[in-house]
């Protein structure tokens, strides 16, 4: 007691008797006004939630009354009140609670002391005395709960940050299995929202393991189809360029097919020009050999004038023959004169008849020839016909060839196109390749980050077991004014 700046003297302790017969009066009622008020009170209500447990306060609160004032107030009095405060900073219990409870005994004794006229009993002194032992006694008692409670918040406190230290350098040394054991029950919520935090943080850092190792997985997959992807593409561009150069021959070959059937069509054009000259010609020839034929058979006419006068002429020397025998020698000159004439009338005749024979055959022959050149000349016709549909059929062809040329030359430009397409698509296969590969060796590293840590395999959220689940009381704010118990 020697260390305390203040203490109680001995006209205080003379006081004791009365103010605890005071307490017996009064202190019952004062209790159920207090803890009355704290059942409507929010914060104060938690700390006592049944009518049980503030009955139960009230009770071990008037017995702490009375025993304050039953002797001295000394070490063990004082190990009794620390004692006490030290269950109030257990449980949580403000210390705006604790003095308010004080100040309303205080204000329910000293007026039923004035309200009883105990003062017209006790001399001004004797009194005053006993108000003010009453009220250093409790401030006493106080001070000495208060000196405890805050002790315990300090060492509790301490505790607290000693645990929550040595968890997060478990935590950040890769332990997420760390827990915070037996805290002091008002700090019960932060080991819960530790457990939640770690929890959380576990599950996160799973998840990224999985998700490192579908990456991986994935990224894996990308790189072979990558690879496949790209020895495809590869053998794609190869064909596309040999069938660009495919195309380009073809497209030559089509144009020179083309440029061919031109000149066969200017060639066609040609023949049929001369084709219908010759046709023109044999028109001709049929006239001339009409004209021959004609005149063959005005000659064969002509020969036959020239036999009938051969045979006339034969018929006369014949008669002039036998006129001249008749004459005997006299007409042995006119006699050799009929000869000559008859043998004369006899070559004509023979003449003629060759001459008709020649003339017969001739006629034959140009008949034969007519006939042959009137076949030519159909022959030509249908050649002519025949050539001129050859034409319009190479124009066709030629028109038909230069629009395939055209079509082929478009085809190979879009090869072409194609080609550069597929090149540029295998550059971003091999860039594509490299990404994946990227990724892979990232994920590799996620992976083996989160393997640093030592999780704990749950996904859903479990409370810690040790320790009541309690949630701590909300502090005030620094700048909320302290609420005061107290009854109006």
């Amino acid at each position: 007691m020697a260390d305390r700046f203040v203490s109680l003297t001995r006209d205080n302790y003379k006081a004791f008797p009365k103010i605890k017969a005071l307490i017996q009066k009064v202190g019952g009622k004062t209790l159920d006004r207090l803890y009355s008020h704290i059942g409507r009170d929010a914060a104060a209500s938690k700390l006592f939630p049944s009518a049980e447990s503030r009955n139960r306060a009230a009770q071990a609160q008037l017995v702490h009354w009375q025993h304050l004032f039953s002797g001295d107030f000394d070490a063990r009095q004082i190990a009794r009140s620390e004692q006490i405060g030290k269950a109030h900073a257990s449980v949580g219990l403000t210390p705006h609670h604790y003095i308010g409870s004080y100040a309303l005994m205080l204000e329910d004794m000293i007026q039923h002391a004035l309200s009883r006229g105990i003062h017209t009993r006790l001399n001004g002194r004797k009194f005053g005395n006993l108000v003010g032992t009453l009220v250093k006694t409790a401030l006493l008692d106080m001070d000495a709960a208060l000196a405890a409670s805050f002790k315990a918040e300090e060492e509790a406190r301490t505790t607290v940050i000693n645990q929550v230290g040595k968890a997060l350098s478990q935590v950040a040394d890769g332990n997420m299995r760390a827990e915070l054991h037996s805290l002091p029950p008002v700090y019960r919520q932060i080991a819960l929202d530790f457990h939640r935090m770690r929890h959380e943080m576990s599950n996160v850092l799973i998840e990224m393991a999985n998700a490192a190792e579908n990456i991986e997985t994935g990224s894996s997959g990308i790189s072979s189809a990558a690879v496949d992807l790209a020895g495809r593409t590869e053998r794609t561009a190869e064909g596309i360029t040999r069938t660009a150069e495919v195309m380009r021959k073809v497209t030559g070959a089509v144009l020179d097919t083309a440029s061919h059937v031109r000149e066969v069509s200017g060639t066609i054009t040609d023949i049929s020009s001369q084709a219908e000259e010759g046709g023109a010609i044999v028109g001709n020839a049929i006239t001339a050999m009409d004209k021959i034929k004609t005149s063959s058979e005005e000659i064969a006419q002509i020969t036959e004038v020239i036999e009938s006068i051969a045979f006339q002429t034969n018929l006369l020397a014949l008669n002039a023959g036998v006129e001249a025998a008749r004459a005997g020698e006299a007409g042995k000159g006119f006699a050799v004169v009929a000869s000559e004439v008859g043998a004369l009338a006899h070559r004509t005749t023979e003449s003629a008849k060759s001459i008709k024979a020649l003339i017969g055959k001739s006629s034959a022959d140009v008949h034969q020839g007519v006939d042959l050149v009137g076949r030519t000349r159909v022959a030509l016709e249908q050649i002519i016909v025949k050539i001129g549909a050859a034409k319009v059929q190479a124009g066709e062809i030629t028109t038909q060839a230069e629009a395939q040329a055209g079509s082929l030359q478009r085809v190979s430009d879009e090869i072409q196109k194609m080609d550069a397409t597929t090149q540029q698509n295998a550059a971003m296969v091999e860039q594509s390749n490299a990404a994946s590969k990227a990724l892979s060796e990232e994920s590799t590293r996620l992976s083996e980050i989160v393997n640093r840590f030592s999780l704990e395999r749950r996904s859903d959220y479990r409370e810690p077991k040790k320790g009541p689940k309690l949630v701590a009381p909300q502090a005030p704010a620094a700048d909320a004014p302290r609420k005061i118990v107290g009854v109006r």
